[in-house]
């Protein structure tokens, strides 16, 4: 009889029975190795492209968020302005009222005093004259002084630059800050419109640079991935040559 365990292909196990030296489970890399393995191999062919992808992701959804951000300001800064513009119509109407009432008063009391000088009642002139509002004297003794004294002049002191109504002037310097605000208010609408382009242009590279890497082609991949590129450096450099508004 020939020994079994004298075999040189066999060992005895802790309990005595032979075992291969050497069993298939010892030539098989582990199972997390191999999913290693496989990893490192792919990233060292072509997942540079993932990668590129996947920070071109989170830049542009930084930027679109921005975009979104000063869209939202720039909003608010359009209906600022368009309040703004539109208190200052208000009160610049108000000011022509008030304006157009104190003229229309210092016509009648000029129309009064020309009454009185044609019918040569010095008295009733001087009377009238001694109301005329503050902002009618300086015209009319302009008006007056065109002509030798005892003479009335032609035309009216109301067409004379010394003839100034503070109300007026108050409406028109209004009327300006409004279109002013108004133009303001435009100028941010279209600024804040710009911005929700980008916030387009920035979903637009999130689609691209992420559906790109779904293909198995590198090529096709690879021209995904540029695309992307392509307008994500379109987005920024659109964004900065617009006004930003951190609200600080």
């Amino acid at each position: 009889m020939t020994d079994d365990s004298s075999d040189p292909k066999q060992t005895a196990t802790p309990e005595g029975e032979p075992k291969p030296e050497g069993t298939e489970s010892d030539s098989i890399i582990p199972y997390g190795d191999r999913l290693d393995a496989i990893a490192q191999e792919r990233f060292n062919r072509t997942d540079w492209i993932e990668v590129a992808a996947a920070i071109l992701l989170a830049a542009a959804t930084i930027m679109a968020a921005w975009a979104a951000y000063q869209s939202t300001r720039w909003g608010g800064v359009q209906a600022n302005a368009f309040s703004a513009a539109g208190a200052a119509r208000t009160n610049a109407a108000q000011a022509t009222s008030v304006a157009g009432a104190q003229t229309q008063i210092d016509v009648q009391l000029w129309s009064l005093w020309l009454t009185r000088a044609a019918e040569d009642d010095e008295s009733g002139m001087a009377f009238v004259e001694a109301r005329f509002r503050d902002e009618l004297m300086p015209a009319f003794d302009a008006w007056m002084a065109q002509v030798p004294e005892g003479q009335i002049p032609p035309e009216r002191p109301f067409d004379m630059d010394e003839y100034v109504v503070a109300e007026r002037n108050l409406a028109e310097r209004l009327n300006a800050e409004a279109d002013e605000a108004a133009a303001t208010a435009r100028e941010a609408n279209q600024t804040g419109d710009n911005f929700v382009l980008v916030a387009v242009v920035m979903a637009s590279v999130l689609f691209f640079a992420g559906v790109g890497t779904k293909f198995k082609g590198r090529r096709v991949r690879l021209t995904m991935l540029l695309f992307a590129t392509m307008l994500f450096i379109f987005g920024v450099a659109f964004t900065f040559s617009m006004p930003q508004n951190v609200g600080l």
